[in-house]
């Protein structure tokens, strides 16, 4: 009876205090009520935690049916529980609207400033006054920046919601919701085939952060990841049928570089991942990052490939869009995100502080960076890419001085433990989302959420961490005039990058453990 009492009823109501305070979150908070905000935040990771600790630890190697439904239900119950609200901490969705209603009238929002056109539509685009006002003045002098994709989706949301902004919210949130049903479908999947426990998925589907910025305040960051996860899927499938192709051969068991015939079956898996991928990449830029990480388990004939198909598909999207100065006015908005804003940065706190010092301008210091920062994000990509490259020498136990072999293995990579390869790959993206995070000048709480969902696949938890210190960012909108703190800046980043040297070092003393143990 206890036991039954403890698996089932404490848990239950720890969820059912949790759904209280999404409520709280969703219904009673403006985003000056720091105190509040960081207090309901801090509440909600413990609870969390303790739900998933509780639970998890009942979890077989097949898997809890009872508990997995469990925590599924009371994820989607916490994301309908926001269905009815007004996103209170982000005004991005105003321009979200805005730009659908455009796209719907035929008027491209990437070569119009609102600004210039308000007059223009007000009486074509509905509540175009308020969505102008609400979308504040920083949106109202740039141009849109999002990709296709996501215009499509606003398009969808205003064209379904009318001139019914609540409706259009509405719209926004079914589909971020069936985004994550979505990614933990396939999270599931990609565990298993990894080994790894099918449980982790909950780590970002009961995430706090997730459900508040994705679900609560409609940023595209689950659709972007469902899109990604499932290309990966599609690359796990094409492997497969590439280790049974192997299999059939006599004498050979999968175990080294490789040469196969691509079948009909491979093209069909290969071009849906590109499609996916393109579809994510056009939903959000960030996974461009990743591409260069798929270079090792997929071989340079099959990356030209899929990067072939990802450029096909992407011009597909982006082609209606495509008019006169488009490009001219995207480059302008995608700079400014180099040269312009900053928000919750890290490196760059710290150099634009030194710089300050030694007499230089806050305006000066970010337009220097800026010009930099193309170059360490570059230098960021090299770096864990060697990383990668040393993890699958290690891997393939080739010795240092075989180049010759390491580089044929680019070719025809090799396939020993493709799981484990994919898993070093995941673990470098999470290394370059991390690294380009670290240069950046904007880091928005909503941009941990690719690095949580990466996170679920790899031993590390310091995405978790980051996840709910990023909260912290919001003090900077209890300040009237947005002045950032810092001091709490700096507590946010010393204790994800503490713990993350910690996970670093544990996970070495455990591996050369295990050496010495062989």
């Amino acid at each position: 009876m206890y036991s039954f009492l403890k698996l089932y009823l404490y848990p239950l109501s720890l969820l059912l205090i949790i759904g209280l305070f999404y409520w709280s979150f969703g219904y009673d908070l403006e985003r000056t009520e720091s105190v509040k905000l960081i207090g309901l935040a801090t509440a909600l990771f413990a609870l969390s935690y303790q739900v998933l600790n509780i639970t998890t630890a009942h979890f077989t190697s097949k898997g809890n049916t009872l508990i997995f439904r469990m925590l599924l239900v009371a994820g989607v119950i916490y994301r309908i529980l926001l269905f009815a609200g007004t996103p209170e901490l982000s005004q991005d969705f105003y321009r979200y609207i805005w730009d659908g209603h455009l796209l719907i009238h035929q008027i491209n929002p990437y070569i119009h400033l609102p600004k210039d056109i308000i007059v223009t539509v007000d009486q074509l685009v509905p509540n175009a006054a308020y969505l102008f006002e609400k979308m504040g003045e920083l949106s109202q002098k740039h141009y849109s920046n999002y990709p296709p994709i996501s215009q499509y989706i606003y398009g969808l949301a205003a064209y379904v919601g009318g001139d019914s902004i609540p409706k259009s919210i509405l719209v926004f949130k079914v589909i971020v919701l069936l985004a994550d049903l979505f990614i933990v479908g396939l999270s599931s999947r990609i565990l298993a085939f990894l080994g790894q426990p099918q449980w982790k998925v909950f780590y970002y589907f009961l995430n706090p952060l997730v459900i508040v910025e994705l679900s609560g305040n409609l940023h595209l960051e689950g659709v972007m990841i469902a899109f990604f996860l499932g290309g990966i899927w599609a690359l796990i499938k094409l492997q497969n049928h590439i280790k049974y192709q192997l299999e059939q051969i006599q004498g050979v068991a999968a175990t080294g570089p490789y040469k196969t015939k691509q079948t009909h079956y491979q093209k069909k898996w290969l071009f849906l991942s590109g499609c996916l991928i393109a579809l994510s990449i056009m939903t959000k830029l960030i996974p461009i990052l990743f591409l260069p990480f798929l270079l090792l388990p997929l071989g340079i004939r099959k990356t030209i490939i899929l990067g072939g198909w990802i450029g096909l598909c992407a011009g597909i999207f982006w082609g209606p869009l495509l008019e006169d100065g488009f490009w001219s006015s995207y480059l302008e908005t995608i700079g400014l995100w180099f040269n312009n804003f900053e928000f919750n940065a890290s490196i760059y706190n710290l150099v634009k502080s030194i710089a300050m010092e030694n007499g230089h301008s806050a305006y000066r210091s970010i337009l220097t960076y800026g010009k930099i920062l193309p170059f360490l994000i570059i230098g960021t990509a090299l770096l864990v890419f060697f990383w990668q490259w040393r993890q699958m020498v290690h891997l393939q136990n080739t010795p240092h001085r075989a180049i010759s072999v390491r580089l044929k293995n680019l070719v025809h990579p090799y396939f020993k433990g493709f799981p484990r390869v994919l898993e070093i790959s995941i673990n470098s993206m999470l290394f370059m989302f991390t690294g380009h995070l670290l240069v950046a000048t904007t880091v928005h709480p909503w941009y941990l959420s690719f690095g949580v969902a990466l996170a679920i696949f790899t031993r590390l938890k310091y995405a978790y961490l980051w996840s709910g210190t990023v909260f912290l960012s919001y003090i900077t909108y209890s300040d009237p005039k947005f002045k950032e703190n810092l001091w709490v800046i700096a507590i946010e980043y010393v204790l994800v990058f503490g713990f993350l040297f910690y996970e670093i070092v544990k996970l070495k003393r455990l591996k050369s453990e295990s050496v010495k143990n062989v």
